[in-house]
């Protein structure tokens, strides 16, 4: 099953979103999906990533770059980065 760049994007950055909610507005749960005002934040934050996804990955096709590094681009190392650079600011 071969995903195109959108929904590729699309998936990554609704993972990585739920991540981070869950551990930075739940605690280490799911209570922030009671709150209306956390969803609002969530759409925000899923579309400032899937943007973010969005440029990556077409740079990644454009260079030519296996599935499989996209992968690990995408669900290992961007997250990685995301957690590093929010912990330092």
């Amino acid at each position: 099953m071969k995903l195109n760049l959108i929904s590729f994007s699309a998936i990554n950055s609704f993972l990585i979103t739920h991540l981070l909610f869950f551990i930075d507005e739940g605690y280490y749960d799911f209570r922030w999906m009671k709150d209306s005002g956390n969803w609002l934040v969530f759409m925000i934050y899923f579309i400032a990533l899937f943007g973010i996804l969005i440029l990556i990955n077409s740079l990644l096709e454009k260079y030519k770059v296996r599935r499989l590094f996209q992968i690990i681009i995408n669900l290992i190392i961007f997250p990685v980065v995301l957690i590093l650079f929010a912990c330092c600011i």
